[in-house]
């Protein structure tokens, strides 16, 4: 089949069918294998086409709007995947009135070991006083004293919490004041109160205050919350 070479280069539009740029193989819109160039000198027809199309995701299913695919038809399904956790991630997913995307997306590219990025957003607090030692020291925040061994919070500071499957959140309580420490800081302490009564009747208070506070999270292995 076809070995790996991108079909499509643009995010977004209409198509009737793609070709490769590799051998050159045609396909649908829906995935089917429509030409092959030199098929009969090549493959003396002995080339299926119906067999040779390209390989469907397995399960594809949505979770407040964002889309998940997997390959594996016996993984389990997205509802079952995510476990305890759906209560954590609902604090991005659903806060109080849903979520509009807004323009294009933002992008990075980093040369690195996808497992870190997945590890830290799961809430790896024990690298940010020394990764981050500079941008600490130079800001003018709450978060301005916690460079190297002073980046231990005090006991009941916040929380950890991992669940299976490798998803986790790591959260500092109430830092609305603390992170913006300046002239906005006032009008964001009232809106995050006003906002935290609001989601207090609609998913309590525990993951009322989680959303008035500084969090990280991540879906594994692709899903960064913050």
């Amino acid at each position: 089949r076809h070995p790996s070479a991108r079909l499509c280069a643009v995010e977004a539009g209409n198509a009737r069918g793609f070709a490769c740029n590799y051998h050159g193989w045609a396909y649908g819109a829906d995935g089917s294998l429509l030409s092959v160039p030199f098929e009969n000198e090549i493959y003396q027809k002995r080339l299926d086409k119906c067999k040779n199309g390209l390989h469907e995701i397995g399960k594809v299913e949505s979770y407040h709007g964002f889309v998940y695919g997997c390959f594996d038809t016996d993984a389990p399904n997205l509802k079952e995947y995510l476990g305890e956790f759906a209560w954590d991630s609902d604090l991005w997913m659903e806060p109080g009135g849903g979520i509009e995307l807004v323009g294009p997306p933002a992008r990075c590219f980093i040369e690195a070991n996808w497992k870190a990025p997945s590890e830290n957003f799961v809430g790896d607090a024990y690298h940010v006083g020394w990764t981050h030692a500079s941008a600490l020291r130079s800001g003018q925040s709450g978060f301005a004293g916690m460079a190297g061994n002073n980046v231990l919070p005090p006991a009941g500071a916040g929380l950890q919490v991992t669940t299976r499957h490798g998803h986790g959140i790591g959260a500092l309580y109430d830092v609305y004041a603390g992170v913006h420490d300046n002239e906005l800081s006032e009008e964001l302490m009232a809106w995050g109160l006003a906002k935290e009564q609001v989601l207090k009747e609609k998913i309590g208070p525990i993951r009322a205050r989680l959303y008035r506070s500084h969090l990280n999270g991540t879906i594994f292995p692709n899903t960064g919350l913050r």
